[in-house]
């Protein structure tokens, strides 16, 4: 979330109390957003400083004989909660199998290593075999690839513990690892759900596995408007019950703004007390995302024709997220709010 933070245009200052109401002065928050939404600023130039330097870090880490692993995040929630979809935004390009439903079969671990020389992506799949051969694929083959692996699980109305391993360089990413889980099932009780019911305790061990591995930061999704019915949060208590290595994620936030009638459940949303959200959690809060909906592609379905066409969409429903709870906070949010919110 940091790497967007900086790129947020700040809304038009008010010079004095005697200025139009409101109504006036948010006028038209989509035009604000069209304008300052280019693709050019989505990656932060500091940041691509930062991995530089994490990178040589690495690197002289391991010719000194003192390797260290690169942070790994297991990202983890229930169906439809926008897992794929968030790690899609975060990455800055689309390759991931999206959508209703059980989607995602397979966990997915995404080794990013910062490429200076990549200025567009180079995807690298691990073989299924012994060998630990790679292929490089383009995004397109590596999206189909993993669409052809959930179909495959899906006929035989199962699922596969061993990742879906995968290599990306960028030129905008760190030297970093994302684990993406299958999502949580909440299945419906009674015996004609029993096949769902099934699925649901397979998903479960699956998620629980991968979360037992203590160097794992656990980025936990909830897709709710109250934080005493977070479903995910009880099988992360689990693994982690004192939240040390847990990240929140509040997602699909755009649908949740309009569900707040009054600033002070804004409030309470965003700043929960300890009675709602355990106060240790790691970042100090929960974070706020809104992904838009579309795949890129050049089909009739499709709704963007590039990956900066798509990250154009995510900067600006980040900046009309912003607008949004201003004018329903009636207060300008703090920069540290600011970075929680993308």
């Amino acid at each position: 979330y940091s790497q967007f933070e900086s790129t947020m245009p700040a809304p038009p200052r008010a010079e004095s109390r005697r200025e139009p109401p409101k109504a006036t002065y948010w006028a038209n928050p989509t035009a604000e957003a069209q304008g300052s939404a280019s693709p050019n600023r989505f990656f932060n130039k500091s940041n691509e400083r930062l991995y530089e330097a994490y990178s040589q870090l690495h690197t002289m880490a391991q010719e000194f004989d003192k390797p260290f692993d690169a942070p790994a995040i297991l990202v983890c929630g229930h169906q439809t909660d926008g897992k794929s979809a968030l790690v899609e935004a975060l990455m800055g390009f689309q390759f991931n199998h999206v959508g209703g439903g059980t989607k995602t079969r397979r966990p997915i671990a995404i080794n990013m290593k910062y490429n200076p020389t990549a200025v567009e992506p180079r995807c690298f799949l691990v073989k299924d075999d012994s060998l630990g051969r790679e292929e490089e694929l383009s995004l397109p083959e590596l999206q189909a690839y993993i669409e052809s692996e959930n179909r495959r699980l899906e006929t035989e109305n199962g699922f596969w513990a061993k990742d879906i391993v995968v290599k990306i360089e960028y030129k905008y990413c760190p030297n970093l690892t994302i684990i993406d889980t299958p999502g949580l099932i909440s299945a419906a009780p009674g015996r004609k759900f029993a096949s769902l019911q099934q699925a649901s305790r397979l998903v479960e061990d699956l998620v629980r596995s991968k979360m037992q591995q203590r160097d794992y930061i656990i980025l936990c999704l909830e897709d709710n408007s109250d934080w005493s019915n977070s479903t995910t949060r009880r099988l992360v208590l689990e693994a982690d019950p004192e939240f040390r290595r847990t990240v929140m994620v509040s997602t699909k936030f755009d649908t949740r703004i309009p569900q707040f009638s009054r600033a002070a459940d804004v409030e309470m949303f965003m700043h929960p007390p300890a009675r709602l959200l355990e106060p240790t959690v790691l970042g100090g809060g929960p974070f706020f995302s809104s992904v838009p909906s579309g795949r890129v592609g050049l089909s009739r379905d499709s709704l963007y024709r590039s990956n900066d066409h798509y990250r154009e969409a995510v900067l600006k429903r980040e900046q009309e997220d912003i607008i949004e709870l201003e004018r329903r906070l009636d207060r300008r949010l703090t920069s540290q709010e600011r970075g929680r919110v993308g």
